[in-house]
């Protein structure tokens, strides 16, 4: 049987060059498949980013350390019990980007997010101290690697007490540039915003300047790694977590590259996090796949 050969075309995005199958002249590309790659481009995108993890059958139960109905405007704490299949508390958990669990806490028109990491106490159990800015319902998003068995992601919606203000409709950002805390933020993609599909391959690139100068800022690793990316879709069903592309994003040159798959087409809104100066940058868009 015979094969077309496979040939590399070169694209320049955010100042790196990536290579990608197409149609002009160079060298066949090898079989990924029988000769993987152990780095670079090809080998950071064979790797798992998020698009398919599940619960894996583990459970969170989470309950209030205090015998009140959570209430928005005050400190509640929250215990988090971590059950594996069975139903016996987790014993061993795995560091995932410098800490045992993350948890994504977003309401439900995801106008409001944070990113909070609770306190493991033994015995399967985490501890984290919440404040919600209004009543309603809010989704808890926690990630954890138990037992070996890899990252599992588990979802819970809450009901807060509290007077809910009026629900904000998703609507495409206006402008894919934006200023948080005097910093500059243009968010690019690869193909162009506009053009991305569910299913295929996506770039995003976030360019960070300083908003009063216009000249690039040298950003702090966050959590391991030079940003970090989540994405949920307008129900909060399809939810995403990439982390920066390693060795195509640079803080001296505040250029931070995120790959990933959008599963579903819709509205989807990104929450880019940085560290400048000690703090830590949200910057939220919203784009329409």
């Amino acid at each position: 049987m015979q094969h077309k050969r496979l040939r590399l075309r070169c694209l320049v995005i955010a100042g790196f060059v990536v290579l990608l199958l197409g149609g002009c002249s160079g060298k066949p590309l090898r079989n990924v498949e029988i000769d993987p790659p152990t780095r670079g481009l090809l080998h950071y995108l064979q790797q798992d980013q998020m698009t398919n993890v599940s619960d894996r059958g583990y459970k969170v139960i989470v309950a209030e350390e205090e015998e009140k109905s959570a209430q928005s405007g005050r400190e509640i704490g929250l215990e988090l019990q971590v059950l594996d299949p069975s139903g016996v508390p987790v014993e061993r958990f795995t560091e995932d980007m410098t800490k045992l669990m993350h948890l994504i806490v977003v309401s439900a028109d995801l106008s409001t997010f944070s990113h909070v990491h609770p306190v493991h106490e033994g015995q399967g159990k985490f501890k984290v101290k919440l404040s919600f800015p209004h009543g309603g319902r809010f989704l808890l998003i926690s990630e954890f690697m138990p037992d070996d068995v890899g990252l599992t992601v588990y979802k819970k919606w809450i009901t807060v007490g509290g007077e809910e203000p009026a629900s904000e409709k998703l609507t495409v950002s206006e402008s894919m540039q934006t200023v948080v805390a005097g910093v500059e933020v243009t968010l690019t993609a690869m193909p162009d915003v506009q053009e991305i599909k569910a299913g295929e391959m996506a770039m995003l690139n976030f360019t960070l300047k300083d908003a009063a100068t216009g000249k690039p800022i040298k950003l702090e690793p966050f959590l391991g790694t030079a940003g970090h990316c989540v994405i949920l879709d307008e129900s909060a069903t399809q939810y995403l977590h990439v982390h920066a592309v390693s060795g195509m994003s640079s803080g001296s040159s505040s250029s931070v590259m995120f790959h990933t798959q959008f599963p579903k087409a819709g509205l989807y809104k990104l929450w880019g996090q940085f560290q400048y100066q000690g703090k830590v940058l949200v910057v939220p868009f919203v784009i329409k796949v």
